[in-house]
């Protein structure tokens, strides 16, 4: 939390920091040079936010740091609205945009009534908040009236210039987001659908804002970079790919440091899950329904979340799991006491698959596929065109992969799991 302190009629600010990461000496203080106390406050406010960003992104920053960075970005903050009052009698004017609330003190508001109403999952408050991080690096703190169309054109334009994991790259090391994308530097920047993603979440908060009188109208709503298609985002494996890949002795000897190196791409094949809902799978999770030996996909879990309510399904197991001794392993894991499939992954920013998404992204390269269109993803892509290709119907694909079925007969009407069917169809998977 921002406080700040007087001395001599002069502002500064007093930043308590994180005692884990600075244990020695755990306050930020600079001088803020404003004496106006409204004005201080909300000078330490955005310096308060930008310093929690910087650390989430540089948790080893040292203070020396912090203080040069403050310097910066206190003299490149625009001036807040002046608290004095005018002696000049004046005609009733029109509004201002520099009144009402700042863009900062918004956002923690949003972010506080968000979780204290379980509005997202822990995966979803961690992009919330990297937005809102990236929406205050890039612009800086504003009131909210002065964020108009002019100013989202401009985030959106900065947006689509923001390099790919911008706080482990070295060559950016002590550079502010906004100064690499300033730079006009030449680097991969992160995808339009990153960008969108990003764009959605900050509409949301403007809508929050208008919902609650701060504002008229959303300078976001609607706004978002063109792309293609999400059918030519990710591409279906080959069977020259799938031959590559599900080598098993290859598996075997990528699994010696961990398990699941041999398990989630096997999983992905023949099962066509995504990524977090395998890598988020407890060892309760198989089981046995209507005689048929099964995968749950749920959340029932704290640490389990699902993408939407269609997502929770039942899948039965396919033959080659049962060959290649899944359960075997199943069983395995559970005589340890762990809950989870796969316990050694630890999540990073609420995710499981961090970790399993970096190392395939390594294992296919090594296995000679470089097309950046061909992703863990696309055993899901495979697995649906296989099943198309099989003459399955679309509605039995769509409770294979838990898509969303709209069809009256299937979405209203078919309230139990078609398992044997999705067996069959499943058959057709080799």
């Amino acid at each position: 939390m921002a406080y700040i302190v007087r001395r001599q009629s002069v502002y500064y600010l007093n930043l308590r920091l994180p005692k884990h990461l600075f244990p020695n000496r755990h306050t930020l203080r600079m001088c803020l040079n404003l004496r106006e106390r409204q004005a201080a406050l909300f000078l330490a406010s955005s310096l308060a936010q930008q310093v929690h960003s910087y650390l989430c992104e540089h948790p080893l920053a040292d203070i020396l740091t912090l203080r040069r960075l403050c310097t910066e970005w206190r003299d490149r903050c625009p001036p807040p609205p002046s608290t004095h009052r005018s002696h000049k009698p004046i005609a009733k004017p029109a509004k201002s945009v520099a009144e009402g609330p700042a863009l900062s003190t918004l956002s923690k508001l949003y972010i506080d009534e968000g979780k204290r109403g379980g509005t997202w999952r822990t995966v979803s408050t961690f992009e919330v908040e990297r937005a809102l991080r990236d929406l205050f690096e890039l612009m800086g703190d504003m009131p909210v009236e002065a964020f108009d169309a002019r100013q989202a054109r401009l985030l959106k334009e900065r947006l689509s210039r923001c390099p790919q994991y911008f706080g482990l790259r070295p060559e950016f090391e002590g550079k502010t987001l906004r100064q690499v994308v300033e730079s006009a530097g030449t680097y991969k920047t992160i995808s339009a659908v990153t960008v969108n993603n990003r764009l959605r979440k900050l509409s949301a908060f403007l809508n929050w804002c208008k919902a609650n009188g701060y504002i008229t109208d959303n300078p976001l709503a609607g706004l978002k970079v063109m792309t293609g298609s999400a059918k030519d985002a990710r591409l279906s494996f080959e069977q020259q790919d799938l031959t590559a890949l599900l080598n098993l002795d290859e598996l075997k000897t990528e699994s010696r440091k961990h398990p699941w190196r041999y398990w989630i791409p096997l999983l992905g094949r023949f099962t066509g899950a995504r990524l977090e809902e395998l890598c988020q799978l407890h060892v309760d999770d198989f089981i046995q329904q209507q005689g048929i030996q099964c995968i749950r996909i749920d959340d029932s879990s704290e640490s389990q979340k699902l993408k939407n309510s269609s997502s929770r399904r039942l899948l039965p197991l396919h033959p080659a799991l049962f060959e290649f001794g899944l359960l075997g392993h199943v069983e395995s894991v559970k005589a340890t006491g762990a809950d989870r499939l796969f316990p050694e992954l630890e999540p990073v920013r609420g995710k499981l698959g961090h970790a399993p998404s970096k190392w395939f992204g390594r294992y296919k390269t090594k296995r000679g596929i470089t097309d950046p269109k061909k992703t863990f993803h696309s055993f899901r892509h495979t697995l649906i065109d296989d099943l198309r290709d099989a003459g399955v119907q679309d509605s039995l694909i769509k409770r294979i992969v838990g898509h969303e079925d709209s069809s009256v007969t299937f979405g209203i009407y078919g309230s139990r799991t078609p398992l044997k069917a999705m067996a069959a169809a499943l058959q057709h998977i080799t």
